[in-house]
């Protein structure tokens, strides 16, 4: 093989992971400790599914409504390749899936998103 398309070939490949790292549906600024918890409550989760009381994991649907802006959000919790937050599917990895781990109605959190917090309370968690 030439040189010259060996570098070319670095060339693609450096490209395609630079896009793929930019269009992570997840925040990468995660240290282990942080997403070590959030292994955990998602196993908690998935054994404790069926139990009362009902806590927020994968594939839950979720009712949320902005205190601030009183309105009604809906939203399924995914994974980070079924993320589509255009559409309401919302990466658990997300700083609001982080949030939303673990939690049952009637809990209120507070997120800080564009250099605002807003606060959410949980209304109605469905399979």
């Amino acid at each position: 093989m030439s040189t010259q398309y060996l570098n070319r070939l670095k060339k693609q490949l450096t490209d395609c992971a630079r896009q793929h790292y930019l269009q992570l549906p997840w925040s990468m600024s995660l240290n282990p400790m942080e997403l070590s918890t959030l292994f955990d409550t998602l196993e908690q989760g998935a054994a404790n599914k069926g139990i009362l009381p009902r806590r927020i994991t994968i594939g839950n649907k979720v009712t949320l409504f902005d205190v601030q802006e009183k309105e009604i959000i809906t939203l399924v919790l995914t994974n980070p390749r079924d993320s589509n937050p255009e559409n309401g599917f919302i990466s658990c990895f997300s700083p609001l899936g982080r949030q939303l781990i673990g939690r049952m109605a009637g809990d209120v959190i507070d997120i800080k998103i564009f250099c605002r917090t807003t606060i959410f309370r949980i209304i109605r968690i469905e399979d």
